[in-house]
């Protein structure tokens, strides 16, 4: 632009590197290139056009290199002051509205007039246009003056961007002190907010966050590199409680409910039951057993002596008939999927008091089911079986332990237990694989203290209505196929590996070898048998309250038994039951991850402790321990050249636990 001539030795001159310009000492020519000493300290070689001032200054001398840096730093930080005393704005309001470009000359004439420039002056005023992007835009020859309405544009854009940097400043200033152990009394103040929920949504959405890389950039200033980091960030800061999970918040998870769910439970829970096209069953002797706490009570069961012979009834909370199909209460529980179990609280699929007051099978009340019916005779062959809507009242709700009495001790209990155990033994003669392992139940209390308990699964009536459930799940099957009724299907097409039948049940590893050998079902319109459970077809109905599938093919059932067709075309339910599936899957996610991470924290006060492990696998000097207190296999550390054999029962010392984390460091004694 005002390269009238070519620069001589230790001159200084503007060249064009970034979008504002550079300050450099020109050192010589060589073929087309130009050779200057830059700001960064070091000689740099660029091409003559990238020249954009040549200044008449020279700095001369035997200077070192940080000399010379220095003097080009010194010179940047003059000119920059030097340009807040140049009135561009009048300038610009000579030339405003013209829209023509106005060369560099031209300008330098206009703002001193007649007398004489010195260089530093020229210098100061081409400085002053052309890092000054408000009221000129650089051209090829020179600049061309801004519209007063763009003007304004980048003022209000600069403004605000200056605010933000006043904003971040603060907001660094603040977390550095959270950092350093001094929080504000009450966590974060207004001034700052806007960051803590720049991070509040970078650790709920992670990458997904439209701001993420704006988070990650304030995390890295404060020194912070992962999410974990953050997290724990904000629970020293007081704004973020110490146990609350994002990923609740990540997959849109929420306790509480629409206004138009709890509006419709209201009237679903005053409105008296249906009678008509419901059989009256409140008179037979109806029993449920289910843990203690259990709050959605599902199932229920009946035994009885008819002329036929034994009736056994399987009676389930007949969802399906109380929330109308696309209610809002049915819409809600299709977008939950199901009810979410965590060791601190659960969320339900459907409002607590709606579950409480009118779907539980609570004892003493009267509930809608959908009952089967299946008479067996004195071999224990089934001799018919039929479905019913009806209207049932619990006599008892009975725990696992008050129904394991009642099977061993009471004629029709007993009489009920031959008959699962027979259903059992056939099911393996059809190639079943019967796993039972125990589960573990980890529980916080109003305190937040953490229990971690083996909740073992074999008692005489877990193995009742096991078989009971796989029954009335099987019959729905059947009764479904044999009516041409869309259902979802869950099959297992292929047969149980015969290297899992020589697994020893008694062996201590055994629950890692056979879950080697567990896989999902497959889900479909198709009704495959299901090998592994031992049987021809399978659905599921036997847990309404908890799983929206289940009320999906109890609605076809119940609507096929009230109205002679099916609730559900098959196309409505190609397009439901996939994306329910995924919710699901999401879910068992966050089960997982919330029990691991409650896990992690009871282990966290063991840290210098002992527990005890099982060498489940050894490669080299690596070695993985199954924990049967903690039923889950994890690296271990091996504490001598002693490499312990696989199955070898061993003392294991809690190094150190990160729950957030999910990180344990085990080594062997």
């Amino acid at each position: 632009m005002t390269r009238s001539r070519f620069p001589s030795p230790h001159e200084v001159v503007l060249f064009r590197k970034r979008k504002e310009p550079s300050l450099g000492i020109f050192i010589r020519a060589l073929g087309d290139k130009l050779t200057l000493f830059s700001e960064e300290g070091r000689e740099a070689d660029i091409d003559p056009d990238k020249v954009a001032f040549i200044s008449g200054l020279k700095i001369e001398g035997e200077f070192t290199a940080s000399e010379k840096k220095l003097k080009l730093r010194d010179l940047r930080r003059d000119l920059d002051e030097e340009k807040q005393g140049i009135d561009l704005v009048t300038i610009w309001e000579c030339y405003e509205g013209s829209g023509d470009e106005v060369p560099f000359d031209e300008l330098l004439s206009l703002y001193f007039g007649e007398r004489g420039v010195s260089d530093r002056e020229r210098l100061a005023l081409f400085w002053a246009v052309d890092k000054d992007d408000i009221y000129f835009r650089r051209g090829e020859e020179g600049y061309t003056p801004r519209t007063e309405e763009e003007a304004g544009e980048i003022i209000k854009k600069k403004e605000t961007e200056e605010k933000k940097k006043e904003e971040l400043e603060k907001a660094l200033y603040w977390a550095k002190g959270v950092l350093l152990g001094n929080p504000p009394v009450n966590g974060a103040s207004n001034e700052v907010s806007g960051y803590v929920d720049l991070l509040r949504g970078y650790i709920t959405y992670l990458d997904k966050f439209s701001r993420s890389p704006e988070a990650k950039s304030f995390l890295s200033e404060i020194g912070i590199r992962d999410v974990e980091g953050a997290l724990e960030f904000l629970i020293k800061a007081g704004v973020w409680q110490e146990d609350e999970d994002p990923i609740l918040k990540r997959f849109s998870i929420r306790d509480d409910f629409p206004e138009g769910v709890e509006i419709e439970s209201d009237r679903l829970i005053s409105d008296g039951l249906p009678g008509e096209g419901f059989e009256d069953l409140t008179g037979l002797d109806i029993f449920s057993i289910d843990d203690e706490n259990t709050e959605d009570i599902d199932d229920a069961l009946s035994v009885r002596e008819t002329a036929d012979g034994t009736e056994v009834g399987i009676h389930i909370s007949n969802v399906a008939a109380l929330v109308p199909k696309w209610s809002d209460a049915d819409e809600e529980a299709g977008r939950r999927g199901e009810t979410i179990y965590l060791p601190e609280k659960r969320i339900h699929m459907f409002p607590l008091r709606l579950v409480k007051e009118r779907l539980s099978l609570v004892e003493r009340t009267e509930r809608l089911s959908l009952s089967l019916f299946v008479t067996f005779d004195g071999e224990n062959n089934i001799k018919s079986q039929r479905f019913t809507n009806s209207i049932i009242r619990v006599r008892k709700n009975m725990s696992y332990a008050g129904g394991s009495e009642f099977f061993q001790n009471d004629p029709g209990g007993i009489r009920m237990r031959e008959i699962a155990l027979r259903l059992r033994n056939r099911r393996l003669e059809a190639g079943a694989l019967i796993v039972q392992l125990p589960q573990l139940k980890i529980r916080i209390n109003g305190e937040g203290r953490i229990k971690v308990e083996k909740n073992y699964m074999n008692s005489v009536a877990h193995v009742v209505v096991a078989e009971m459930m796989i029954l009335m799940n099987r019959m729905s099957g059947r009764f479904l196929r044999e009516n041409k009724i869309p259902c979802i299907y869950r099959s297992q097409p292929e047969p149980v590996p015969d290297d899992v039948r020589t697994l020893d049940e008694t062996a201590p590893l055994y629950p890692v070898r056979v879950v080697k050998f567990l896989r999902a079902p497959r889900v479909g319109l198709s009704p495959e048998p299901h090998m592994s459970l031992g049987i021809d077809v399978y659905t599921q109905v036997t847990s309404p309250i908890r799983r929206y599938t289940d009320i999906i093919m109890q609605r076809q059932i119940v609507s096929e038994l009230l109205y002679g067709e099916a609730a559900y075309s098959e196309e409505e339910i190609e397009n439901l039951y996939p994306r329910i599936e995924v919710g699901i899957r999401d879910k068992k996610t966050i089960e997982r991850q919330r029990e691991r991470y409650w896990l992690y924290k009871h282990l966290r006060s063991l840290e210098g402790g002992e527990i005890e492990g099982i060498i489940s696998s050894v490669t080299d000097k690596r070695a993985s321990a199954y924990l049967p207190d903690y039923l889950f296999e994890t690296p271990v550390s091996l504490g001598s050249d002693k490499v312990p054999e696989e199955g070898a029962r061993i003392r294991l010392r809690v190094r150190k636990v990160d729950p957030l984390r999910k990180l344990l460091s085990l080594a062997t004694v």
